[in-house]
């Protein structure tokens, strides 16, 4: 019997056999791979883990039935064997849902105002940190930019969100983690990221992710946040003043497993931007934030950084 492992933040849960993961009311945007494979896949992929729910069956013999009967009162025997015809040759309509066209992203680049000694003796500058970001983040690398526009094309046009999306479900699907030195805090190329099969820690991934959608066109930027006893880095996307409801409805259509009642989570800046939540914990474009009471916000494109506390 074919036996199946599915991801669960940075690990898997597995092997399951077909009933045991059927039980367990996998969300559209869970991993899967077969228990000899390393490869992972959506599990809307997977025909043997997913029911038929997205598409609806109409049949329309029986409204066919009535019109015949309409018609043989009226004498209209013509009409009604050239329609007995059609029923003998489709008996039913298969009407596949879609997905609503991926909203356009309007947004205007972040701008901050440039006052060279308050920005300069930030402590996040200080650290070196900042610059260690903005140099990994190289959106302008030949082979990253190849790989991101790949990716992108499956939604091509302007910048929208469903590029975001395939973006992050491609960074999602095949990432393996795997620690820094303990002495040392490394964040690797955003290229080099890619040059290696995908494998890194949190800020590794949120590196990638910022520099593949700001390779596309769009903006994005990285955070380090600190709770209680964890820290974590994650990134989010300047979706500025579109729509939110045209947003909410491409998320839910996408992720309508994972969505169904939750809200999507995004923050917005002062000048009325807002920015949404691109965390590996999320699982997905709009998921929960990683709960958390302060950090820094790395702006790649600007080379500026700022402290927040929440």
């Amino acid at each position: 019997m074919q036996r199946f492992f599915i991801k669960e933040g940075f690990g898997e849960k597995g092997p399951l056999n077909l009933n045991e993961i059927k039980n367990l009311k996998l969300s559209k945007t869970t991993f899967v791979r077969y228990e000899n494979s390393e490869k992972w896949d959506l599990v809307t992929n997977f025909p043997e883990l997913i029911s038929t729910k997205r598409k609806k069956n109409i049949n329309f013999k029986g409204i066919i039935l009535v019109v015949v009967a309409v018609l043989i009162l009226c004498g209209a025997s013509i009409i009604i064997i050239e329609i007995q015809k059609d029923i003998l040759l489709s008996s039913s309509y298969t009407e596949e849902e879609i997905l609503p066209v991926p909203p356009a992203i309007e947004y205007e680049v972040t701008v901050h105002e440039k006052k060279f000694f308050n920005e300069l003796f930030k402590d996040c500058n200080l650290t070196g940190t900042n610059k260690q970001l903005v140099n990994a983040c190289n959106f302008n690398n030949g082979y990253l930019r190849n790989e991101a526009v790949k990716i992108a094309g499956k939604s091509a046009g302007e910048f929208n969100l469903g590029q975001i999306c395939d973006i992050f479900d491609y960074c999602y699907s095949n990432w393996k983690y795997v620690n820094d030195a303990r002495a040392d805090n490394y964040v690797e190329f955003a290229s080099a990221t890619l040059e290696n099969g995908l494998n890194g820690d949190c800020d590794d991934f949120a590196v990638l992710v910022c520099s593949m959608i700001i390779s596309v066109g769009g903006e994005a930027r990285v955070l380090y946040a600190y709770g209680e006893t964890s820290a974590h880095a994650f990134t989010e996307v300047n979706i500025g003043k579109t729509d939110f409801s045209l947003i909410e409805n491409y998320l839910a259509s996408r992720y309508n497993y994972e969505y169904q009642g939750n809200d999507f989570w995004s923050t917005m800046d002062k000048n009325g931007n807002r920015w949404l939540n691109l965390d590996w914990f999320a699982k997905h474009p709009g998921g929960k934030y990683f709960e958390n009471n302060y950090g820094t916000i790395f702006y790649i494109l600007q080379g500026f950084c700022q402290d927040y506390k929440i």
